[in-house]
């Protein structure tokens, strides 16, 4: 199969696997503290990615050689380079991973709670944009100049992603259509949150590979991406407990854990497994970044499942299909390969 077609399935798989999450976010909602709904979903994604580490057939599993390169950092001629001082600690993806792994969803619930939703999960789709730039700034840099980049994208691709993002834009548009709430920290939380979701996800990708160098074997990386993601969500856990209590001290209220509770994480858990491994895949199988304008289809998928399983009603639904029908043909262009 061709690369890039092959990684145009993965991502849809992603798609169709990663958009169950804001259904599960609103039967799963436990408290009003986000860093406590989000410690919850550390621990049972954590759970639900061990599995991947024997269902994916890589080659080379290194378990002790990926720990030591959890304190690794891409040099200035694209390398891995080891830590030599507390200060170069700074530059690993393995603090920046753990770090936006604390805050990303849970600032996207707190953005939610400090504006209109709507706005929050419009400005949550800049994520996808800022994951691509982060991939072709690491692939120029790594290729040491040779113009092999494992990850590119051409100008024309990047004006097709803004159009899939406008799309996206009108789905979730045609939720409401009006704002009810706006001001600047909700914006700048739910920035925040977007930039933190995009440091998360390539993060991954991008320590996958660094714990897998040089190799290209794409189900290597994977394996060694999930190794990465269950890292950085182990050494998230305690500082969101930290955010917890910085952002929204202890206040004595309680939250019930019940088994029905406990089944709809697992369940969240093993979507975003799902998700999460399609997603390695997409960016592995193929340098093209083009095809991850896919990952824009989500908010469609997201509007169904909420519409069948949370009694959300669409009041656009003009906006609906307007959205719907710019990412379809947005991605309907010629993939390329070249920069």
């Amino acid at each position: 199969m061709n690369p890039t077609t092959k990684g145009m399935l993965w991502a849809l798989s992603a798609v169709l696997t990663g958009s169950w999450l804001p259904v599960f976010y609103v039967h799963t909602h436990i408290s009003n503290d986000p860093f406590v709904w989000r410690s919850w979903l550390l621990v049972f994604q954590v759970l639900t990615l061990l599995p991947v580490f024997f269902l994916v057939p890589a080659g080379n599993k290194r378990w002790l050689e990926n720990a030591r390169r959890l304190l690794f950092y891409w040099g200035d001629g694209g390398e891995p380079v080891r830590v030599r001082n507390p200060l170069q600690v700074l530059r690993t993806p393995a603090l920046w991973i753990a770090v936006c792994f604390t805050f990303d969803l849970a600032f996207w619930v707190w953005a939610a709670t400090l504006i209109d939703p709507l706005v929050v999960t419009i400005i949550f789709q800049l994520m996808l944009i800022g994951m691509v730039w982060m991939a072709a700034r690491l692939g120029r840099k790594i290729s040491g100049g040779q113009r092999s980049s494992p990850h590119v994208i051409s100008g024309k691709h990047w004006t097709l992603m803004f159009l899939s993002f406008l799309g996206a834009a009108l789905v979730i548009w045609s939720e409401t259509g009006l704002v009810r709430t706006l001001n600047w920290l909700g914006i700048a939380v739910a920035l925040f949150s977007t930039a933190t979701a995009a440091g998360s996800l390539w993060g991954t990708v991008s320590l996958g590979r660094l714990m897998g160098w040089p190799t290209r074997d794409h189900h290597d990386l994977v394996w060694n991406a999930t190794f990465a993601a269950v890292a950085g969500r182990v050494l998230a856990l305690p500082l969101t407990l930290v955010g917890s209590f910085l952002f929204f001290p202890p206040s004595g209220d309680g939250f019930d854990v019940t088994w029905n509770l406990m089944g709809l994480f697992a369940a969240t858990g093993v979507f975003n497994a799902a998700g999460a491994l399609s997603h390695r895949y997409s960016l592995y199988v193929t340098s093209s970044l083009s095809v991850q304008r896919i990952m824009f289809f989500s908010p469609v998928f997201q509007m169904l499942w909420l519409w069948l399983f949370a009694d959300v009603s669409i009041a656009n639904p003009q906006a609906l299909l307007v959205g719907t029908g710019i990412v379809l043909l947005s991605n309907l262009g010629w993939q390329s390969k070249q920069l």
